[in-house]
């Protein structure tokens, strides 16, 4: 199926977890990222068990610091 990961599509099983498709880019570090579908917030406590669905959008944020 095909999703949308920062504007950037992705091939993914039918039904990949958001842990799942972190996992296909090689997000290589999970502190500091949040991650929303569809424009809502999905808890990272959920990323294994949030099923995706053909044409989701998923938003990843890292945080970073600086100043």
């Amino acid at each position: 199926m095909i999703v949308s990961v920062n504007n950037q599509q992705q091939d993914l099983p039918e039904h990949a977890t958001v842990l799942q498709a972190l996992q296909s880019i090689q997000v290589q570090s999970f502190n500091g990222v949040a991650v929303a579908v569809n424009n809502t917030i999905v808890k990272k406590e959920n990323w294994s068990t949030h099923s995706l669905q053909p044409n989701d959008s998923l938003v990843l944020i890292r945080a970073s610091q600086g100043g």
